[in-house]
């Protein structure tokens, strides 16, 4: 009985992170549909915005609890709310339908990451170096 549950428990322990991962990818792939779906230009670099944005689809303490995929903030510092994951990425959509063709007119061989930078998304010095191992997972990872 004790070898049963040894051997029970080691399977539980070694494929459970696997079964993880995977529900966790599937959820990955899901959200990067959305995001193409949505038409929303440069779709790879975008939802390695939303998996830094909200840890992986699994952050408690962000902006993730009102549908804020890509931690965007209004006045007074306060987190944005939607009502839905869509109703965000259509912010998100227009947001970008503002400012991104008119910067790709004046910097043709500029990178999103530029554009990100020059619009202000990236605050932090060090955001593009973090999100570029984001977007290399998800080119690795997901169906693009």
């Amino acid at each position: 009985m004790k070898k049963i549950l040894g051997t029970s428990l080691l399977i539980f322990i070694f494929f459970l992170p696997g079964l993880s991962q995977k529900s966790n990818k599937l959820k990955m792939q899901d959200m990067y549909n959305a995001i193409k779906d949505a038409g929303i230009e440069q779709p790879d670099f975008v939802m390695a915005q939303c998996i830094k944005e909200t840890g992986w689809l699994n952050c408690k303490r962000c902006c993730l609890r009102y549908h804020n995929l890509f931690g965007f903030y209004k006045s007074g510092n306060k987190c944005m709310r939607f009502d839905s994951d869509k109703e965000c990425l259509n912010y998100y959509k227009k947001w970008q339908g503002k400012h991104y063709p008119k910067w790709k007119k004046k910097h043709l061989k500029g990178t999103y990451y530029d554009f990100l930078k020059y619009s202000k998304y990236a605050t932090s010095k060090t955001y593009n170096q973090e999100l570029k191992g984001f977007v290399a997972w998800v080119r690795k990872n997901l169906k693009l």
